[in-house]
């Protein structure tokens, strides 16, 4: 397999002929029996006889967003032969730009769902062999179910997940806690708080819901008393999934993230990689006979709009080249093996044939090309850094490019020594606007409510009236 200049994935005949057969199923069967799909090829002018392969179909076919599906049609439009039939589950967007998205799960998917999660946890974890339990920490309600694992649901819960640790942890062969990046900050300091020790058990995360950088992932890994050189003994992995679409679309095995570990420690490597941007992106696997992934409209560096069509023909509701918010670079497996080895790291085990560069949403990208996780991670590049802060902060315009307002964590306060150390990871000692704030006066909210995606950049915020500037530039 490879990818031509224009992005789109180029695989063998027997492979491509496959692969176009999947599509063009798709295709036929929202054309034919979902109402609002039928509307929006009408308005495009297109001619469903003349979709007969991937090539046809991305060429024609119209993209779609929550604005001109959810936001336009009702819900039984949108779904095969207008109606939403008999639903097992409903999964919920966030809402997080003011508006939701669902998607339907009928009762043969929601059984299929946990034989995927668990088949995708036993690749990862040995889920099937070892004795599981895994918290669900995940916010909004989003729910997952296993044959063989124990679950425990606790949404945003940090007590919560503490008590069933030690009530269960050690009856059990390893914990695997699911949750997103800024609770499970939180749920490390209640953990904490309490006394919990995690070296009494076997331990693996899973991360969701938004992106998240190395120096992060190495903090956690620390935190918990992994060792990331060994991830038989513990790892962390990341998760990709959208409401609207599905969970686990996109997902981090051992080779991506030796992959992007390496390409964090080698600024070659990274270029050659991802292009000239800052920050390294989430490399992530995914399954081509569940998805057919696009990148639209790619920078020069070949990063462009996430674009996704479902490829199952049983889904109640499908959506094709949908788009989700995020942008990516699609990667051709080969030649990123090869350039890795030309820089001389070898991987442990192969690369999925599925491989996307992942940069994060598209509205948190800055006006000079940079990245909300640029930032996001820099926070945790010194951990004496991190240990002091809540893993929450707001970047809003300034006459100097950024302003960083960051919110301490509970209990913890700022001097010279620490304003200067937040200065030097955040890249900013010549120049920019930090902003530290005590727990309780940060002004984007008193506390975090984590059920909610937490928002990391407002592009037309004013700087609120109660704030105390400790950094800016010279």
């Amino acid at each position: 397999m490879r990818i031509a200049a224009s992005g789109v994935v180029v695989e063998g005949q027997g492979q491509a002929s496959e692969s176009d057969a999947r599509v063009r199923a798709a295709f036929r069967r929202a054309a034919a029996n979902v109402p609002a799909y039928r509307t929006l090829l009408a308005e495009a002018g297109v001619d469903p006889a003349v979709i007969v392969d991937r090539k046809t179909f991305a060429a024609h076919c119209p993209v779609l967003s929550k604005s001109n599906t959810f936001d336009r049609f009702p819900i039984d439009a949108l779904c095969a032969d207008g109606v939403m039939g008999d639903l097992a589950e409903v999964l919920t967007s966030s809402g997080h730009g003011g508006r939701f998205s669902f998607g339907l799960n009928t009762r043969r998917q929601k059984f299929e769902s946990a034989a995927m999660i668990d088949y995708a946890l036993d690749q990862a974890f040995s889920v099937k062999t070892r004795r599981t339990l895994a918290i669900n920490c995940l916010p909004m309600g989003v729910t997952f179910s296993s044959n063989c694992m124990t679950v425990a649901t606790t949404s945003v819960r940090e007590d919560m997940a503490v008590s069933l640790v030690r009530t269960f942890g050690s009856r059990h062969d390893q914990i695997v806690i699911v949750t997103d990046p800024l609770f499970a900050r939180r749920l490390l300091d209640h953990a904490h708080e309490q006394g919990l020790d995690w070296s009494r058990y076997r331990v693996n995360v899973v991360l969701g819901e938004e992106v998240f950088g190395e120096y992060f992932r190495s903090y956690v890994a620390g935190r918990l008393g992994l060792d990331l050189d060994r991830p038989d003994t513990g790892y962390i992995i990341s998760s990709f999934g959208v409401g609207e679409l599905g969970l686990h679309l996109c997902f981090e095995t051992p080779s991506t993230i030796a992959l992007r570990r390496a390409a964090l420690e080698n600024a070659t490597l990274s270029r050659d990689l991802f292009g000239n941007q800052a920050g390294s992106p989430m490399v992530l696997a995914f399954n081509p006979d569940r998805t057919l992934m696009e990148a639209l409209d790619p920078d020069p560096d070949g990063f462009g709009r996430l674009t996704v069509s479902m490829l199952d023909c049983e889904l109640p509701l499908p959506l094709l080249r949908y788009q989700p918010g995020d942008v990516v670079k699609l990667l051709d497996p080969i030649q990123v093996a090869r350039t890795a080895a030309g820089h001389g790291v070898r991987l442990r085990t192969p690369l999925p044939d599925g491989l996307l560069a992942l940069r994060g949403r598209e509205k948190e990208r800055l006006p000079d090309g940079s990245h909300v996780a640029v930032y996001k991670d820099a926070l945790y590049a010194d951990p004496g850094v991190a240990d002091r802060l809540s893993g929450a902060f707001r970047l809003t315009p300034s006459p100097a490019g950024v302003r960083v307002h960051v919110q301490l964590a509970r209990g913890a306060s700022s001097d010279a020594s620490f304003e200067e150390a937040l200065r030097t990871v955040l890249g900013m000692n010549r120049g920019g606007e930090v902003v530290v704030s005590a727990y309780g006066e940060f002004p984007y909210g008193m506390s975090l409510d984590y059920e909610r995606k937490f928002t990391y950049y407002d592009a037309g915020a004013e700087a609120p009236a109660r704030q105390r500037t400790t950094a800016s530039g010279t």
